[in-house]
């Protein structure tokens, strides 16, 4: 009776067996892990083929043709000023005209940003009309040619790249008689060049103009009106052959 073995003793795997199970579940884990990265490769593999396949993927990691969008900045900004009241202090009054410069910049090269350096903003009035209040976006879509690089941009250009020196900008600050700054007028000259992405055409770009800003009351500063100019001088790069020719020569 002593050496009789309970059931519990009976059904109880041996030590072996219980390694071989314990191998089992750990091959059967590893295959889940390889499993489950081939299905997370093949949906990141559809959704590129579905919205991707070119330069508007959503997927950064995956291959795109699109070069950089650059980031531009005006290479030279001048604070300027306007008293509404007589005898206030000229320090005073540049000061508070030094304040306001940097937002003001900002609000305008950002706007440019939108419209001309962004591709997904030429000739599309929803890109810019938020840098303006309420009553001036009426008139965005209108002028939408020249407060973006133009409506038929797509068509033909790819990038537009800001020169890097002769844009500048002059903040010219209306200060009432408490030194406040109630309006802002921002007048401009940008400069760059457009093109296709092989070279073939290019145009340089001088977009000149006014805007005149005012504080929304919400701590931001709108385009309430605006006087806005392009010019464009289109010429194409020199073909390949047309340089070997000139080199031979």
């Amino acid at each position: 009776m002593a050496n009789e073995k309970t059931p519990l003793r009976e059904t109880a795997p041996t030590s072996p067996e219980r390694a071989k199970k314990t191998a089992d579940r750990s091959t059967v884990a590893r295959r889940r892990v390889v499993v489950g990265i081939i299905v997370a490769l093949v949906v990141i593999a559809g959704l590129w083929f579905l919205f991707g396949r070119g330069g508007d993927s959503p997927i950064p990691f995956i291959g795109s043709s699109e070069p950089p969008v650059p980031t531009f900045h005006f290479s030279k900004a001048q604070p300027k000023y306007e008293a509404l009241q007589a005898h206030l202090a000229k320090a005073k009054l540049e000061k508070a005209a030094k304040h306001a410069l940097p937002t003001i910049e900002k609000g305008t090269a950002q706007f440019l940003q939108a419209g001309y350096v962004n591709p997904d903003g030429w000739g599309d009035a929803g890109s810019v009309d938020d840098f303006f209040t309420d009553d001036a976006k009426q008139q965005v879509e209108p002028n939408v040619d020249t407060l973006t690089l133009g409506k038929s941009a797509s068509d033909q250009f790819e990038t537009f790249t800001p020169n890097k020196k002769g844009n500048t900008i002059k903040v010219t600050a209306l200060i009432d008689g408490n030194l406040n700054v109630t309006r802002a007028a921002a007048e401009f000259t940008f400069k760059g060049t457009a093109a296709n992405s092989d070279g073939t055409t290019k145009s340089k770009v001088t977009v000149t103009g006014t805007l005149f800003f005012v504080p929304d009351g919400n701590g931001e500063w709108k385009i309430e009106s605006f006087h806005v100019d392009r010019e464009e001088k289109p010429h194409k790069a020199p073909s390949a052959s047309a340089s070997a020719s000139e080199a031979t020569s």
